[in-house]
């Protein structure tokens, strides 16, 4: 007999914790958020960086939780560009996260998904690591929610090192509370995407900081879900989280390469979303039933590339398959 829900991750450690959390008799939503958190457990350049989320059958209508990067620089006055012949220092390139929030927000949606298990392998895999500040960093996450990365154990190791002080542009304002992190998702053909997802077709080079990874699951109610993320590899370390932020080009405040590429372009303004990949869809029969979540990891938008994750779930039967490749 067919299983009835599945995971599937192009990260070893996110596909191990999702597909547990599945057996144990966990949701989608809380599937995928275990993934993501088991990743930012293994390695320290996965919880700051951008993420994009999407659920659908939930019965609220499929949904997109956008955890990109924000422009920072929340209460003080508007920075000059960087001239061409000026470095712009690495601290006036780290960003503010939301992939948190945007998780915690998705898991408000999928009722009973405590907080404490879905972060519990990520807590284990930060402590099997040696990494003792990473795994404080996801108890507080634990205890606090989406809310810890506006408390003092966050902001306080970023503005050391990447404030006004030190020719960063983060301020406390910043790590406020995050608006609009959810929204109706988007259907675009026979595809469900997240709203910005079209966006992230638009800038030209690579789809981001870092290793694109995705996680995706579908549980025994039909409820697809899907996360896609970066694992930065070589990005703005803070010591006192042991977590690595991702190294990006901010708007104004950014180098001249930069403003010459948004040339007509209204100019980013703090608390902007940054571009991102979202390389997630789910797919849906003729009859408009979703039938198929799919990611493409290292691409911008899901199908643009390969290789690509697919959960195709029987509307009929329940039964699920997977398929890499």
């Amino acid at each position: 007999m067919r299983a009835k829900y599945g995971a599937l991750a192009n990260d070893p450690v996110a596909d191990e914790a999702a597909n547990d959390f599945l057996l144990s008799g966990g949701s989608a939503v809380g599937a995928v958020a275990a993934g993501f958190f088991a990743a930012s457990g293994a390695a320290a350049g996965v919880l700051l960086g951008p993420l994009s989320a999407l659920v659908v059958g939930l019965g609220a209508g499929a949904r997109a939780f956008d955890g990109r990067l924000r422009q920072p620089g929340l209460g003080v006055r508007r920075l000059r560009a960087a001239k061409a012949s000026e470095p712009v220092p690495d601290a006036a390139r780290v960003a503010v996260p939301t992939a948190v929030q945007a998780l915690v927000v998705a898991l408000g949606y999928d009722g009973g998904q405590k907080l404490g298990t879905v972060l519990r392998a990520g807590i284990a895999r930060a402590q099997r690591a040696g990494a003792p500040a990473r795994a404080e960093a996801l108890q507080r996450v634990r205890e606090l929610g989406g809310g810890a990365i506006a408390s003092s154990h966050f902001v306080r190791p970023f503005l050391r090192v990447a404030g006004p002080s030190q020719g960063g542009l983060l301020t406390p304002q910043d790590f406020a509370a995050i608006p609009e992190i959810d929204s109706q998702a988007e259907t675009v053909g026979d595809a469900i995407e997240v709203p910005w997802a079209a966006a992230a077709d638009e800038p030209a080079g690579d789809a981001g900081p870092g290793v694109g990874c995705a996680v995706i699951a579908v549980d025994v109610r039909g409820v697809f879900a899907a996360v896609a993320y970066r694992r930065v590899v070589d990005g703005f370390f803070l010591d006192e989280l042991d977590l690595e932020a991702p190294l990006v080009q901010l708007g104004p405040e950014g180098t001249a390469k930069a403003k010459r590429q948004a040339r007509g372009a209204a100019r980013p303004s703090p608390g902007d979303r940054l571009p991102a990949a979202a390389p997630v869809a789910v797919r849906c029969d003729a009859e408009g039933r979703a039938v198929a979540v799919v990611a493409t990891p290292s691409a911008r938008r899901a199908g643009a590339g390969s290789p690509t994750l697919t959960l195709r779930r029987d509307p009929s039967t329940g039964a699920v398959e997977s398929a890499r490749g």
